[in-house]
């Protein structure tokens, strides 16, 4: 049987006690105050301050879009070709900028040299 019969449950009383961790309902400060617990101590003077800034008027409009910045340099890795213990010269790029700029997850690539460049470019669909 899971459960004794309803005549033999018994009464329990539960105390409810206050929350020890409680919410903050006032709002948080928007101006630092230095304060010591020594008040002979004088809190320094601050030439400049940097101000708060003031929240977004609508939080759930999205972000200005940001400019891809692709990294100026990098440097060339190493890795190994299947059943070869030879190094070969290996490059990784990563980076959502790449998808900004069109070479998003899948898409094929063109890539030639010209000049002693590397030239990577999207290749049309088909």
């Amino acid at each position: 049987m899971l459960f004794p019969p309803i005549q033999e449950r018994r009464q329990v009383e539960l105390e409810i006690q206050p929350d020890p961790f409680p919410t903050a309902t006032v709002p948080p400060p928007t101006e630092i105050v230095w304060r010591s617990l020594d008040p002979s101590i004088k809190p320094r003077p601050y030439l400049e301050r940097t101000p708060i800034p003031e929240p977004r008027p609508d939080p759930n409009k999205p972000r200005r879009q940001g400019h891809p910045r692709a990294p100026q340099h990098c440097t060339v890795g190493y890795g190994y070709y299947p059943d070869s213990h030879q190094r070969v010269p290996t490059l990784r790029l990563r980076g959502r900028w790449l998808e900004q700029l069109g070479f998003t997850i899948g898409s094929k690539l063109n890539i030639r040299l010209c000049d002693g460049e590397l030239v990577v470019s999207v290749a049309p669909t088909d």
